[in-house]
């Protein structure tokens, strides 16, 4: 199946292309906010073949449910330090990152409201996670505000490739930063990966 399929089918299997067209928007954001964060960069790693997300592979769903609805919107890219989240991490992934942080990229979308306005949707960390401090997107959220999950950003880049300005970032950190992130996110797809297991057990 195309990508296109697969996210036709994706609205279509959690009853959003059914609904009124009011209700299609918080539907179909809240479907992809609850599938679990994990090393998928891909529709098709999203949605069939690892059935996990990156915040990579979750907002490119989600950019191309919002296409398929018709929902006007834009990606924006930003980049943040791991430490400063408020994430209750294991010891192995806090002696990482006491080496040394470097500015890891993140991405999101913002869909148009109003004439000149923006709302951020940030839909990358799933329920289970925020007893161990995440940012979880809202169950509740209702379509109306703005949602960034992150305590705190470095800088942003509104409207750019997300793909093309995270490998450019990856690219500009040093050989050292590089494998520190490297690290870093081996162990931390690993530990996510467990509370997820744990919490949506086969």
């Amino acid at each position: 199946m195309s990508d296109k399929e697969l996210v036709h089918a994706f609205l279509d299997d959690n009853g959003i292309l059914s609904l009124p067209a009011p209700k299609r928007l918080v539907a179909a954001v809240q479907a992809v906010a609850r599938i679990p964060w994990g090393e998928g960069r891909t529709i098709e790693e999203v949605l069939v073949t690892k059935k996990v997300g990156t915040c990579t592979g979750k907002h490119l769903v989600l950019q191309a449910c919002f296409d398929e609805l018709g929902i006007r919107h834009r990606p924006v890219v930003c980049t943040f330090h791991w430490g400063e989240q408020g994430i209750k991490y294991p010891e192995d992934l806090k002696a990482i990152l006491a080496e040394g942080e470097w500015a890891h990229g993140h991405n999101f979308l913002q869909i148009k409201k109003g004439k000149d306005k923006w709302m951020g949707i940030d839909v990358t960390w799933n329920p289970e996670l925020a007893p161990f401090g995440f940012r979880a997107f809202p169950l509740a959220w209702n379509g109306k505000k703005s949602f960034i999950g992150l305590d705190r950003i470095i800088r942003r880049w509104d409207g750019v490739d997300m793909q093309e300005k995270k490998s450019e970032l990856v690219d500009s950190l040093t050989p050292e930063a590089r494998q520190r992130r490297e690290r870093f996110l081996k162990g931390f797809i690993s530990w996510v990966g467990s509370i997820n297991s744990a919490a949506r057990p086969v």
